[in-house]
């Protein structure tokens, strides 16, 4: 080979490496592209996204976008696919199970609102977006209600329906109790990470001790009870 050969043959090489070096991998492009759509479809909502903005906020063409999801709604389960993985939703299930097996009120119903508040805490860029998707009554929220709310909520009904049957908390629709003890916690959360609203200068280990504590109350304690020994001159027919 000819010097001059050697030097295009060089030239080739070091551009092809630098091609190598300086392309995303395909697994890393399609993370990328999942964090976009997340973060473009929350700042602008469903109807006011486009794939081709979100190809254009990632900075490549619409082709290479529909090269990892070849349709929205491809995308729409990857988003919940990776949302999945982080919360590490079959070990927090396990470990929610096993607090079930052993009655442990108490620790069943940390674990469920450390997990809730981490998740906002941590992607609040998703939250957002699931409450466009709610508002708007996009798929991505039906996708997720049966992906995630609904095994977690026919979960804790069948728990609070046993509790309440063994006499451990008090009787009333067990699914209006999941309403509350969860709801409670994602009001908070929404409001602190979401919308910055709150005021509660607690860190998120202290809210959750306490809205446990306000939680557990509320599905324990019958409602006009008082602490024994102090009925307030109102006798017996207080208590429910």
């Amino acid at each position: 080979m000819s010097p001059a050969a050697r030097q295009v043959s060089s030239r080739r090489a070091v551009s092809t490496t630098v091609s190598k070096k300086g392309r995303m991998s395909g697994e890393n492009r399609r993370r990328q592209l999942l964090r976009v759509a997340i973060d473009t479809f929350a700042r602008d909502g469903f109807g006011g996204t486009k794939t081709r903005d979100i190809a254009s906020a990632a900075g490549v063409s619409e082709a290479i976008l529909f090269r990892h999801f070849a349709t929205k709604e491809d995308l729409y389960h990857a988003i919940l696919d990776a949302k999945e993985d982080t919360l590490e939703a079959g070990r927090m299930m396990r470990s929610l199970e096993n607090c079930a097996r052993l009655r442990d009120d108490e620790g069943l119903f940390r674990q469920l609102a450390a997990n809730i508040l981490s998740s906002f805490r941590d992607d609040p860029a998703f939250h957002r977006l699931m409450v466009y998707a709610s508002l708007e009554g996009h798929l991505l929220a039906s996708l997720f209600r049966e992906r995630f709310g609904l095994p977690m909520s026919a979960f804790l009904h069948r728990y609070v329906a046993l509790r309440q049957k063994e006499g451990a908390f008090r009787e009333c629709e067990p699914d209006l109790a999941v309403m509350f003890a969860v709801g409670t916690v994602v009001h908070f959360a929404m409001g602190r990470y979401v919308f910055r609203m709150t005021k509660v200068q607690r860190s998120d280990d202290a809210v959750v001790a306490k809205l446990v504590t306000l939680v557990l109350g509320g599905l324990t304690r019958p409602v006009g009870s008082c602490p024994r020994g102090k009925n307030n001159g109102k006798g017996a027919h207080a208590q429910s």
